[in-house]
């Protein structure tokens, strides 16, 4: 009876926290939504919490996300005008800004999968005053596709990094977040990496 109760809590407790998680990932949380969804991957396979309820809440987590993003900088508002023009000024969307604004059905779906562009989908849709229910319809297909992917990632190869740290106890499962997180952050450092160097060579 308490060991349900206290599995429940565990659960309970590990949903909110990979909803607030996904939710501020990447704008408040300086930690990429990749890593989200592999860590929620793998505790899914551990049995922590389950894989059908983790993928939808990461879903609704972005999608809510989104959609913040998207009606503040369609309503204009003056707390991400920085952020807008900072959006616009990247070489890539100053040079194809036409293109983008032009297919923002593509844009808002292809974006979604762009590391360090995700943001582009929500800013340009609202930047262009797409409609709601335009936006809504390719970010929540687009965010579907991409999550379930990368969490089932997390849920598939979890022994490959659970062996390296196996045999470690209580701790185990912290030991295997902490190694993803590092595996992640190189994956970004590399991606941040090779855009710079073509922003330097086009320079």
């Amino acid at each position: 009876m308490h060991e349900a109760y206290v599995i429940t809590s565990i659960e309970q407790f590990s949903y909110a926290a990979i909803f607030l998680f996904a939710l501020g990932a990447g704008y408040v949380v300086p930690v990429p939504e990749e890593i989200i969804l592999l860590i929620t991957g793998y505790l899914a396979s551990e049995r922590i919490i389950h894989l059908a309820p983790a993928i939808s809440i990461v879903i609704l987590a972005f999608i809510i996300g989104d959609n913040i993003l998207y009606r503040l900088v369609r309503n204009n508002e003056k707390r991400v005008g920085k952020f807008i023009a900072e959006v616009l000024s990247i070489k890539f969307i100053a040079r194809h800004k036409q293109f983008l604004e032009k297919h923002i059905n593509t844009t808002i779906f292809m974006t979604r999968f762009v590391p360090f562009l995700r943001f582009v989908g929500p800013v340009f849709a609202g930047y262009t005053k797409a409609k709601q229910e335009v936006f809504a319809l390719f970010d929540t297909l687009a965010i579907a596709l991409y999550a379930t992917i990368w969490v089932w990632i997390g849920f598939a190869f979890h022994n490959s990094f659970a062996t390296i740290v196996n045999g470690i106890g209580r701790v185990r499962h912290v030991a295997v977040i902490f190694v993803w997180i590092v595996v992640g952050m190189i994956i970004s450092r590399i991606i941040d990496a090779v855009f710079s160097q073509k922003e330097k060579r086009e320079e």
